[in-house]
């Protein structure tokens, strides 16, 4: 998890009370985050690597390391794949 994530600039996010909604501009499609993908959704709003990522959610709920990286990992994944967010290597610039 030595990786850089933040959110690209193609998307629009709001809080529909208590989900938040993102929409990818490019191709309109919205996606529906609960409460944990909203939370490392506002989280990476500016460049954070995934380990602090992970830190930070496991500190504020209860979940195991391997758990967290693994979910963590597969909403970045999911995210990326959509063009919704930029994953970078730590040791770039």
């Amino acid at each position: 998890m030595g990786t850089v994530v933040q959110r690209s600039v193609n998307q629009i996010a709001c809080d529909m009370g208590g989900e938040t909604v993102v929409l990818d501009l490019q191709s309109g499609v919205y996606y529906g985050l609960d409460e944990v993908a909203a939370r490392v959704w506002s989280l990476i709003e500016e460049p954070k690597s995934l380990l602090a990522v992970r830190d930070i959610i496991m500190a504020e709920y209860e979940i195991d390391a391997q758990s967290c990286e693994h979910d963590i990992l597969t909403f970045v994944e999911r995210m990326r794949s959509a063009g919704l967010v930029e994953i970078h290597d730590a040791s770039q610039p």
